[in-house]
């Protein structure tokens, strides 16, 4: 039964944000020109949105930032944004959240995934 919730959860996202339906959702979506966008829709549909399409958003918007990152484009809205969104579920007892949010410090690299080394500094702080 979740996975149907899921799914629906999953079709009216695709549908709102007019996003791709992939197995690799949260990085083949990922668009470093859209992180305030995605971080709105999920903050203003937070109720609506299940435990895989939470889990979904927080890959899709690291991803995305890590996009705004190689490209050069972040500036202090968007990382108080960011940084707010990532403590939002940093601060829940949900490992999941968690787990998902850590995987990106595990990965960091200067040259491909420079968000973990910013991911690493909220965690430590």
């Amino acid at each position: 039964m979740e996975n149907k919730h899921l799914k629906k959860d999953f079709k009216t996202i695709n549908t709102d944000l007019k996003l791709m339906n992939t197995p690799d959702w949260g990085i083949e979506n990922a668009d470093g020109n859209r992180v305030e966008e995605f971080i709105k829709y999920h903050n203003d549909n937070f109720d609506h949105i299940g435990l895989g399409g939470k889990l979904g958003f927080i890959e899709l918007i690291i991803a995305s930032m890590n996009e705004v990152l190689l490209n050069e484009k972040e500036n202090n809205e968007l990382g108080f944004l960011f940084k707010e969104f990532i403590y939002s579920y940093l601060n829940t007892d949900n490992l999941q959240y968690y787990d998902s949010i850590v995987y990106w410090v595990s990965i960091s690299e200067k040259e491909e995934f420079p968000i973990g080394f910013i991911i690493k500094k909220m965690i430590e702080e």
